[in-house]
């Protein structure tokens, strides 16, 4: 006959089996979603660049300065932006990582995006 107020192995076990599993999949929830953040923060950046390298007034630099600070904001470390003109369009690519609670090598991110260059017509 047990006492109430035993606590059976089982119920241990059950605990010393589920507490690391839950927390693995809250952790690895929460890397995936910095991951994502990280990638949208790259594409934001991207855009940006682009945007501001194709118009027709725009200094040779601002597109992938633009960018930088687009990234920093988002949190991305260890930027590169790497700017391709053509006459008919500008391509911005931007490299980083997102700091994560545990680095795997999952969080790099790459993003590219390409904008028509601006041009001035007269009437």
């Amino acid at each position: 006959m047990t006492r109430h107020d035993e606590r059976g192995i089982t119920d241990s076990m059950q605990w010393a089996i589920l507490l690391p599993v839950i927390l693995l999949t809250v952790f690895g929830i929460l890397q995936v979603g910095l991951w994502a953040h990280g990638r949208t923060v790259a594409t934001h950046a991207a855009v940006t660049g682009a945007e501001r390298g194709a118009l027709a007034d725009a200094p040779a630099g601002d597109g992938p300065e633009a960018a930088r600070r687009v990234a920093a904001a988002g949190g991305l470390v260890g930027v590169e932006v790497t700017l391709t003109a053509s006459p008919e369009s500008v391509t911005v690519t931007v490299r980083g990582s997102m700091p994560t609670f545990v680095d795997l090598g999952q969080t790099a991110v790459s993003e590219q995006a390409t904008r028509p260059k601006e041009r001035v017509t007269q009437p």
